[in-house]
């Protein structure tokens, strides 16, 4: 799904088709439905793994090429080893300092990154597209309601309340599937055992 797609989408929820009436602009939609990518991200991100030329005789490693980076989770350095020989690393700005200096072979950075969804398209699993549709219903929603509380409006006087109603179960359920959505994509460590 691309970001005209979601839109469309986020404003069918919202009964907000009126091309010529919009209740809410183009960018505050986008502005929503990029809030809840973020908020996605951070709990369902895009697991990379990137292998980077180390620098003979340095401890550093440039990541800057590692566009969207929520997190880097770990670097092999020295690659193929039985076990795998991991760094201690510490991350700052577009470099991570490794405990060894590199000798001009490559470290692997295993790494976490940020979604997107724009014109060309999405990296949003597509049975969770709708929960980004979700969060960005609720997060306007609410929005509107605290915006027309002392205004007078064609829905009456609880229109700002049903609004606020309406956003905030929204927002709850939002929360309740990105929280299983986040459950369902932990990497929980296991050890096999051998039967005696």
């Amino acid at each position: 799904m691309d970001l005209a797609t979601m839109r469309a989408r986020v404003r069918q929820d919202l009964q907000d088709t009126d091309a010529q009436n919009y209740r809410w602009s183009n960018d505050e939609v986008d502005g929503a439905i990029e809030r809840a990518v973020r908020e996605f991200s951070l709990a369902y991100p895009i697991e990379e793994e990137d292998d980077i030329a180390t620098t003979a005789d340095s401890n550093e490693l440039d990541i800057s090429s590692l566009s969207r980076l929520l997190k880097a989770e770990s670097v092999e350095f020295p690659l193929d080893n039985t076990p795998p020989y991991y760094q201690h690393f510490t991350k700052y700005g577009t470099s991570i300092y490794m405990q060894d200096e590199g000798n001009g072979d490559d470290a692997r950075v295993r790494w976490l990154k940020q979604h997107s969804l724009d014109a060309e398209g999405s990296t949003i699993p597509e049975h969770l597209e709708e929960l980004i549709v979700l969060g960005a219903t609720g997060y306007l929603a609410t929005s509107a309601a605290a915006y027309t509380i002392d205004k007078a409006t064609i829905g009456g006087r609880d229109a700002a309340a049903n609004y606020l109603k309406w956003g905030q179960a929204r927002l709850e359920r939002y929360e309740r599937q990105l929280k299983a959505a986040a459950r369902d994509n932990r990497i929980i460590p296991m050890e096999l055992y051998a039967e005696d």
